[in-house]
């Protein structure tokens, strides 16, 4: 029964469950959302204006590739936008919290990759660094893991991007 004894009791209407629990969680999203919204576009105009082949249009161009690539993270990036629309950003004190230790490991690791694959070559140097990736960011580290994953999955992937951009695209690798 309701409250007036008239009939029986209506269930509450079910509230919207927030996505994100506070504020913090949001703003990295969003702000990663905006930074990855201009560097697409910024690739989608740039791969526009790249010149075409003579007679075969925007088809022809060498930037039809980056830029269907660029559109398609336009779109995630206004989905990851939207998705983290209901923040405050803080301009507290910056703390590095294990998401941003991570992103700079990656940008490191990235980094080191670049320049010690003119010295190492692409195989060797694409080999490790798919395989400090694989093991850098496993869930659980064990013997089973790394000989498997780390290693396998880290030739296998190696192999694939070797045959396919060396032999298939014709890609001058170092």
């Amino acid at each position: 029964m309701d409250q007036s004894g008239t009939g029986p009791a209506r269930p509450e209407p079910a509230r919207r469950k927030a996505f994100y629990a506070s504020p913090e969680k949001a703003a990295p999203d969003f702000v990663t959302g905006v930074v990855l919204f201009l560097l697409s576009l910024y690739v989608l105009v740039t791969s526009y204006r790249m010149p075409h082949f003579a007679g075969s249009g925007w088809l022809g161009s060498p930037g039809l590739t980056p830029g269907l690539i660029a559109l398609v993270l336009l779109l995630l990036s206004l989905a990851l936008m939207f998705r983290a629309r209901d923040f405050r950003l803080r301009l507290g004190p910056l703390q590095p919290r294990i998401e941003g230790l991570r992103a700079g490991a990656c940008f490191a690791m990235i980094f080191v990759y670049i320049l010690v694959t003119p010295l190492i070559g692409y195989v060797p140097a694409t080999f490790a660094l798919l395989f400090v990736f694989q093991t850098a960011y496993a869930r659980k580290l064990s013997v089973r893991y790394v000989l498997i994953w780390s290693i396998g999955l880290s030739a296998l992937l190696t192999f694939i991007l070797w045959y396919v951009f060396g032999e298939i695209f014709f890609v001058p690798l170092p």
